[in-house]
């Protein structure tokens, strides 16, 4: 029997003593899922990508990877587990002093690939994003939508399992997160699971994909698909 790839089991977290973000979290995403991930600010959206990653560790409950309790990993372990990620941030997170180039071959050089063959694998991922024109610039100079874009290319160059989308387009004109939309959908058609944090609601209803509800320290299914 095939696990799923992501479970949540009896979840709960809470922060020094204060009310808990959720309790007795039960959900499973599966490989090549679509899922918004909705609810107001505060619900706990970011931290459930960090408890995903093994970057926080769970107050009671579990969550599991492929079968393996993220929590229980080596710390070598969680560090291997956390290559099968790629996220993209609202505030992009580039480094502003550098070229879109070596923001996006970043990832592909910490997993030990040569700068030639970095090279390679990052200008084919820039021309599927038709952003090859960027490469040369700094970030400092790039528009928040061409940030996005690399930030997006960054995230998915070295072929993660899951893109942790965490709110994305929350700075970005209604054009340009379509257009991110898009690109996204494109790259779930390669197998990546694809986990979006928004609270844009326009966004969910113009897509029609699974969308989870964060709300009362617990978790609904609003939409199947």
């Amino acid at each position: 029997m095939q696990h799923p790839q992501i479970r949540l089991y009896n979840l709960k977290k809470s922060f020094n003593g204060r009310e808990p973000l959720y309790q007795k979290l039960n959900y499973s995403i599966h490989e090549g899922d679509f899922v918004f991930l909705t609810g107001v600010s505060g619900a706990g959206k970011t931290t459930l990508f960090r408890l995903m990653m093994g970057l926080e560790k769970p107050t009671r409950g579990e969550v599991h990877y492929k079968g393996f309790i993220i929590h229980k990993l080596s710390g070598r372990a969680r560090s291997k587990h956390r290559r099968k990620f790629g996220v993209i941030f609202q505030d992009y997170k580039l480094l502003e002093d550098k070229t879109a180039r070596q923001n996006i071959r970043l990832p592909l050089l910490i997993k030990g690939m040569s700068i030639k063959r970095a090279d390679k694998t990052l200008n084919a991922m820039a021309e599927r994003l038709k952003i090859t024109h960027l490469l040369g610039r700094k970030a400092m100079s790039l528009s928040g939508g061409e940030k996005q874009l690399v930030a997006i290319a960054r995230a998915a160059v070295h072929k993660p399992e899951v893109i942790l989308a965490d709110e994305p387009t929350a700075n970005l004109h209604e054009e340009m997160s379509q257009q991110i939309m898009e690109i996204l959908q494109d790259l779930n058609k390669d197998g990546i699971t694809i986990l979006w944090a928004t609270h844009n609601l326009s966004l969910i209803q113009a897509n029609p994909k699974k969308t989870l509800l964060l709300k009362e320290q617990s978790i609904f299914e609003v939409r199947s698909r």
